[in-house]
């Protein structure tokens, strides 16, 4: 089936004109963050006298170099100087570009909001005060939850026009449809996800219907936890796809409902709703391939506004059974 849209004209952003809902964490105290900066510490060695220079930076990171060096650089030891070396040379360009960016300065005050309302939200999560940053492989982490901290690879944070994106080699790592959203404000949406993540791991297993709810439970958290924030990035979505999917949710869900989507575990199927690219082979070109997150966040939304769920705290949310969420929800778009 191809929904077609004959209104875009006239409807403009129909999503992102939505109003916010009440933010009940607006008054709560903002949370401390302390900003770690591993990378400038690491590009900032002497590799003249390297393996003086690693003691030194094991002695201020004790807690992150050997887990970056062995199992981000996956150098087998802090000791094999060769190699790091190597690293050191062929990603200094673009440690410059990061500074040069400094996308860190942006995503603060955003991350701050994220840290807050997650404190608000999960009071008995320890969540940590530190964010610290480095600089790795491109095919390697963008974004970790480690020991007291959430590390932030500043290498996927260069802007959706970094020449670095666009070589061949990146390109079949990171299409453009995934490296337009390596933004500044992703640090803290892909900070948040994470997080939330580590309070309660994310299954993927099951039918469609239960896996994109507890997909829809974690962007309703984030919607939730960034309130600054557009739809737009929030959702990963351009604005023409947000238009489209919001204009035709009741075509999308008649579509999932006719062609038994609903209960099905077939991991195409699935995938065919679920998975990140270009757009949405499917339902057609203007419709972004991961649809089912955004009907599985309005699932959850019309779960949450339902009277029952009046006082539910995000907690509760994210440890609810998505088969609940399922067998009580009055969705009908």
């Amino acid at each position: 089936m191809r929904v077609i849209i004959i209104l875009f004209v006239i409807i403009t952003a129909v999503w992102g004109c939505q109003p916010k809902p009440i933010d009940p964490a607006k008054a709560a105290p903002p949370y401390a963050i302390q900003l770690q900066k591993f990378d400038s510490a690491f590009f900032e060695m002497d590799t003249i006298s390297l393996g003086k220079s690693l003691q030194g930076l094991m002695k201020n990171y004790p807690g992150f170099t050997e887990d970056f060096i062995t199992k981000i650089l996956m150098i087998k030891t802090v000791n094999d100087t060769q190699p790091i070396k190597a690293f050191y040379r062929a990603y200094l360009p673009v440690y410059k570009e990061v500074k040069k960016v400094n996308a860190m300065r942006t995503a603060m005050p955003i991350v701050k909001e994220g840290y807050t309302h997650l404190h608000y939200y999960f009071p008995n999560y320890p969540l940590t005060h530190n964010v610290l940053t480095f600089v790795g492989p491109f095919e390697s982490y963008g974004n970790i939850v480690i020991k007291d901290a959430v590390a932030v690879g500043l290498q996927m944070h260069l802007g959706p026009s970094s020449n670095w994106y666009f070589s061949d080699h990146i390109q079949t790592i990171y299409p453009t449809y995934l490296s337009r959203n390596f933004t500044a404000q992703n640090i803290a949406i892909n900070s948040v996800i994470n997080i939330v993540n580590d309070i309660v791991p994310q299954l993927d297993t099951g039918t469609f219907i239960t896996q994109i709810i507890e997909t829809g439970k974690r962007q309703y958290i984030l919607n939730a936890c960034l309130p600054s924030l557009h739809d737009t990035v929030l959702l990963g979505y351009t604005k023409k796809q947000l238009n489209a999917v919001s204009q035709e949710e009741s075509a999308i869900w008649d579509y999932i409902v006719d062609n038994k989507i609903v209960e099905s575990k077939d991991l195409a199927v699935i995938g065919s709703m679920t998975r990140e690219g270009l757009n949405n082979e499917v339902l057609g070109e203007v419709f972004p391939s991961n649809v089912g997150k955004f009907i599985g966040y309005k699932i959850v939304h019309t779960w949450m506004q339902q009277k029952e769920q009046k006082n539910l705290s995000m907690d509760a949310l994210l440890k609810m059974p998505a088969s609940k969420i399922q067998a009580t929800v009055k969705y009908n778009p």
